[in-house]
């Protein structure tokens, strides 16, 4: 494996100048902010030979792995391999729940499915709306929250932060507008809306994603504050390398995940038998048999 220290004015630069020493397939082991400079530390990694008649590694080498992990993986029990790897844990809803990710990640959809949770479960929570830039946003989540008889509040400024502070002892969950995790300010008003509601965030970003780009968000997004994780689109993500690669690089608890694009479907708890099970049965799936003329 070929490891590589970069150091740049910017955490921007020095993605840009590990891809173009080690090309688009870097890994990316560790990134830190070292005075006025960011230093990351990147991998080349030979890719692990798919193994046909082994179904764990076949698995690995049809996600797309990296390699560092994979080669971690191959010789353990997958429950072990996954478990000893990767952190598990479960949201925290004693404190506000920001709900923060890049754009389309689905963060409107998991807020509600959380919501819907805690009214089927007797529980009333606060759901906040604080995206101005999608719109009908608000109009949106106003509409479902009515249906479900959550509390709802409509308290965004133009900088994204809280105009007040939710007072409520009730669960409460704080829906973000869509954010550039390579956009500084962006990710400075992230960390001070985690700060001023006194809140943990959770980074929702969608599995499927390319391996280093999944790396390079989750690590802006914990940069910002976010302590958990929690991948969506498993319904229509076939390889779950970029989640792997997220999860094994990034320190993100891996909590709940979305597999369906329905409100009616709940999030699904992660466990390291999910993941698993995720992996050993996408490449299983059969393609679709065209109907007879």
């Amino acid at each position: 494996m070929k490891v590589k220290v970069i150091r740049a004015a910017s955490m921007r630069e020095a993605f840009a100048e590990a891809h173009r020493i080690l090309g688009p397939d870097a890994l990316i082991l560790d990134s830190r902010r070292r005075g006025r400079e960011f230093e990351i530390t990147v991998a080349l990694d030979p890719e692990l030979p798919p193994d046909p008649a082994n179904p764990w590694r076949q698995a690995l080498s049809f996600h797309g792995i990296p390699a560092h992990i994979a080669s971690a993986w191959a010789d353990q029990p997958p429950d072990a391999a996954v478990a000893g790897s990767l952190s598990f844990g479960k949201l925290d809803f004693d404190r506000p729940l920001v709900i923060a990710g890049p754009p389309g990640a689905g963060k409107t959809m998991t807020t509600v499915k959380l919501a819907t949770r805690f009214v089927l479960a007797g529980v009333r929570p606060t759901v906040i709306n604080a995206d101005q830039n999608r719109a009908g946003a608000s109009a949106q989540l106003a509409a479902l929250c009515r249906i479900l008889r959550a509390e709802f509040i409509d308290t965004a400024s133009k900088k994204g932060g809280m105009r007040r502070r939710p007072a409520s002892r009730r669960p409460t969950l704080i829906d973000l507008p869509g954010m550039d995790p390579f956009d500084k300010s962006e990710m400075d008003d992230l960390r001070s809306m985690v700060e001023e509601v006194s809140g943990v965030a959770a980074l929702v970003m969608p599995a499927g994603l390319d391996a280093a780009d999944s790396v390079e968000i989750a690590s802006r997004f914990h940069e910002a504050g976010a302590t958990a994780l929690i991948p969506t689109r498993l319904d229509v993500s076939r390889r779950l390398g970029g989640l792997v690669a997220a999860a094994g690089s990034v320190p993100l608890q891996l909590t709940e995940a979305g597999t369906s694009g329905r409100v009616s479907d709940a999030l699904e708890t992660v466990t390291p038998a999910f993941l698993v099970r995720r992996l050993l049965d996408a490449g299983r799936v059969q393609e679709p048999v065209a109907n007879a003329a």
